[in-house]
């Protein structure tokens, strides 16, 4: 079996993790991490798969939003990323079962509770809202930022023309052209609303370029339902819709049952 590829014992991980935490809170030093290492190649693993882990969380702009991430938020985030690094070390089972809700929304580089609202500024710049109960991914190809929308909803706020972010639902990717826009993921449905600028739709991932032409562009001032990339019933936009950010949900001509 290629070891480079086999999965590493569970109490390997859990003190790979345990080293990781350490670290954290300065209860360890490189030094003596350094000593664990060098005992056994599967701890260097272990420390490899972790440290994969932290690259993807960098892509948060500046080491306060890390460290609400992964130092004080709370212990249960904390334990959301030994869940995660176990899951990594698990092999080709770990992987599977991680694909499965709850554990990906559970496990999500960015999640909100049940009327918890937050704020994130990435890197290049964009400011990230989510509502309740959002479930977001991030990872980083050929130089452009990709956020997976798992679950909830999100909004965008591009720092300028030239963004070169990307947003991944089930139905298909998103490329703002200098935007703000709202995503919503609810179960098999995607909805989209631009309120600046516009959004490109593409059918399939492109990280290559020049991506393929965008099956559907959707400007401001619309909203609309997707699938396979393309925009279904498009209509006017909302505003209303974004009653969420100042904590207010808003109906109109809305029966109460469906509200």
């Amino acid at each position: 079996m290629d070891q480079t590829r086999a999965a590493i014992p569970p109490a390997i991980a859990r003190r790979a993790v345990a080293w990781q935490l350490a670290l954290q809170g300065g209860e360890a030093t490189a030094k003596e991490l350094e000593a664990w290492l060098a005992e056994d190649e599967r701890h260097r693993r272990a420390w490899e798969q972790i440290q994969a882990v932290n690259r993807r969380l960098e892509i948060l702009a500046g080491p306060g939003a890390r460290a609400a991430l992964l130092d004080s938020v709370s212990n249960g985030r904390r334990k959301a990323l030994k869940t995660l690094t176990l899951l990594l070390f698990a092999g080709a089972g770990g992987a599977l079962a991680y694909q499965q809700a709850p554990w990906r929304e559970a496990l999500a580089d960015l999640q909100t509770g049940a009327g918890e609202r937050r704020t994130i500024w990435l890197a290049d710049g964009t400011r990230l809202d989510l509502n309740s109960k959002t479930a977001v991914n991030i990872s980083q190809q050929a130089g452009r930022l990709k956020l997976g929308l798992l679950t909830g909803e999100i909004l965008l706020t591009t720092a300028g023309a030239a963004s070169a972010l990307a947003v991944t639902t089930q139905n298909g990717i998103l490329r703002p052209l200098g935007t703000r826009f709202a995503v919503r993921q609810t179960g098999p449905e995607t909805q989209v609303a631009v309120y600046a600028g516009r959004i490109a739709l593409y059918p399939g991932d492109f990280s290559t370029a020049p991506p393929p032409s965008p099956a559907s562009v959707i400007k401001a001032g619309q909203r609309a339902d997707l699938l396979a990339g393309r925009a279904l019933n498009p209509r006017t936009a909302d505003a209303n819709d974004l009653a969420w950010l100042d904590g207010m949900l808003v109906a109109a001509a809305m029966p109460l049952g469906e509200f």
